[in-house]
């Protein structure tokens, strides 16, 4: 499997390919130096398509130096399961979670 992001200065996508098959994404915006998730959605279940898009968007809130407030629950989820990552964490992370997997 793989991932692949598309995004602009506002918005942007994480999506998961099987093959020539997507099997999922992930909704991103930004506003200023922050990276809100705002849903993950995994089209085949029990795969680790969650996991992989969060991963992806991770990296990439590293590689350009943003902080990271997930709104998704899946996400936030994600974040507490991987407490390396906690320095990313934007200081309202949790407030507002909503949407699930």
């Amino acid at each position: 499997m793989e991932t692949k992001i598309v995004a602009d200065n506002t918005k942007g996508q994480v999506l998961a390919y099987d093959g020539e098959e997507q099997v999922g994404l992930l909704d991103f915006t930004f506003k200023g130096q922050v990276m809100f998730i705002n849903h993950t959605e995994a089209f085949k279940k029990g795969m680790g398509i969650g996991a992989l898009l969060v991963e992806a968007a991770n990296e990439y809130a590293i590689n350009h130096k943003l902080k990271v407030l997930p709104i998704c629950s899946y996400a936030f989820t994600w974040y507490q399961r991987h407490p390396q990552y906690k320095d990313i964490l934007d200081e309202h992370a949790g407030e507002g979670v909503s949407c699930q997997l």
